[in-house]
């Protein structure tokens, strides 16, 4: 491994701190947001087929919007969790999937997740960071 100090070691740690609790928030996050999903695609399609069909009656857009956050929960959760292990195991993929999760939230969660990111993106480029993953 890397042949860095114990102090080196946790700062490179103190720095990860942030990522990993991103991580756990992002999980928790898209996790609520699939469970919402389901229940207002169900809670559509329940009331489509009590409602006679009429050229009158305009669906709101819950359909397309909840088949969204029914793919990309499991996707966000499953990235997310594959990412923490690999921080854990101190894996050099971990440092690519981490800046790549952290670039898609940049640009889709404006303005929190773009602050959020921005700040977390300059910590996992942090040179100790790097040298703790061997990367």
């Amino acid at each position: 491994m890397s042949n860095l100090s114990l102090d080196e070691v946790n700062a490179a740690k103190k720095n990860l701190t942030g990522i990993r609790i991103w991580s756990w928030v992002a999980i928790v996050l898209a996790s609520i947001i699939f469970i919402i999903s389901i229940y207002t695609l169900a809670w559509t399609l329940k009331t489509m087929s009590i409602l006679h069909p009429s050229p009158d009656v305009i669906y709101p857009p819950f359909i397309p919007i909840s088949i969204l956050g029914i793919i990309f929960g499991p996707v966000t959760v499953t990235l997310y969790t594959l990412a923490i292990f690999g921080i854990n195991k101190r894996k050099r993929f971990s440092i690519k999937l981490i800046k790549t999760l952290l670039i898609f939230t940049i640009i889709f969660s404006i303005p929190i997740g773009t602050i959020v990111g921005a700040l977390l993106l300059r910590r996992i480029s942090n040179p100790l960071v790097k040298s703790y993953f061997d990367y």
